[in-house]
């Protein structure tokens, strides 16, 4: 296969990992380039600085364990959203040098939207497994998506084309949760612009005053 195509399979794949974690992808990443199974270009390497690694290990343990408490997690999804941007961008143009015919400005911008989009739709489920298992579902859904980001973001790093088959599977998941969400809002909002039922006059049945 045409090394650009994988090379861009694996671009929207390390992206849509950050979308649903900020840090797994990126600590893989570190981590696959410290044992030298990948090879960013200047200065993407740096990820694989000792440092670097210290600093992804750490808040990754900081994201796990906020993102599994109801409530809590939902406002770490929001404040995380430009960070899980911002490291989707990075994620993608670590592997412009495989895309040759891409810029690395468009190549950040690409990322970013990427990784945006998804962690946007992630932030958008969450609530509605909060609501339904009364937050009971949190943290399995949590660790399901810890599970994919950290799979995806290896099999895209080190087999692109397994991590695009995984990209295609969650872009699937996603409108179909969107779809469900929207269809669930549709009922409700029916359910309350009916009008109410007239209420029947009651009938004074008592006997008239002599």
């Amino acid at each position: 296969m045409d090394p650009a195509l994988l090379g861009t399979a694996s671009a929207f794949g390390l992206a849509a990992s950050a979308g649903l974690n900020t840090t797994l992808p990126l600590l893989c990443v570190a981590l696959l380039t410290r044992f030298g199974l990948i090879h960013l270009a200047a200065p993407y390497d740096a990820l694989g600085s000792p440092v670097a690694i210290g600093v992804l290990a750490l808040l990754a343990v900081v994201e796990f364990v906020g993102d599994k408490v109801p409530a809590v997690d939902t406002i770490v999804h929001a404040v995380q959203w430009p960070v899980a941007s911002a490291a989707g961008a990075i994620l993608f143009a670590s592997q412009a040098n495989l895309i040759t015919r891409v810029s690395p400005e468009i190549a950040l911008v690409v990322g970013l939207i990427t990784a945006a989009g998804v962690h946007g739709a992630r932030t958008a489920t969450r609530p509605v497994v909060t609501g339904a298992t009364m937050g009971t579902g949190n943290t399995a859904l949590s660790l399901i998506e810890d599970g994919y980001s950290l799979a995806l973001a290896s099999t895209s790093a080190l087999v692109p084309v397994v991590g695009f088959l995984l990209l295609i599977l969650l872009v699937v998941a996603f409108a179909l949760a969107v779809a469900f969400i929207i269809r669930g809002g549709r009922r409700i909002g029916r359910l309350f612009s009916r009008p109410a039922a007239p209420i029947a006059a009651s009938t004074d049945r008592s006997a008239p005053a002599a």
